[in-house]
């Protein structure tokens, strides 16, 4: 269905992102998610397309090109979550990068602030059940080094 010239898909389309975007493994790949991200027309896509802004990083060898991915999807995943101060996909996002971000960066500073509300908030949240459970294992993963 098309409006007003623009596709519009429903967030419907968020389950295929929400699994895709942990099995990226290469740029090909991220490069396929982040043309499926900015198709969608849902709110809920907003930290997945800056996390995988950030993670164009990982295939340029430039470091002035890593730190410009970096910033510009810092600057969309933390404006987001200002603006979205409640949504668990958004501080799991956060989580998944400050948790991976290098420490150079100092990227790191809501970590455990993120892990609670997640934690607090995520069984009553209307995520499919599937996606849950790979967060609460993620996070785990994550956040027990």
């Amino acid at each position: 269905m098309v409006i007003l010239g623009k596709p519009f898909i429903n967030c419907d389309g968020m389950n295929a992102i929400r699994m895709a975007y942990h099995n990226v493994k290469t740029e090909a790949q991220l490069t396929e998610l982040l043309h499926e991200i900015e198709i969608i027309n849902c709110i809920e896509k907003e930290p997945y397309l800056a996390s995988t802004i950030m993670r164009q990083a990982e295939f340029t060898s430039w470091p002035h090109k890593k730190l410009k991915y970096f910033k510009e999807g810092k600057a969309l995943l933390e404006d987001f979550i200002l603006k979205h101060p409640n949504s668990i996909e958004g501080r799991y996002i956060r989580l998944l990068t400050q948790t991976n971000a290098p420490s150079f960066l100092n990227y790191n500073n809501e970590i455990l602030e993120d892990k609670q509300f997640i934690e607090a908030h995520i069984e009553a949240s209307n995520l499919p059940e599937d996606y849950k459970n790979k967060m609460k294992q993620n996070i785990y993963k994550h956040t027990n080094k």
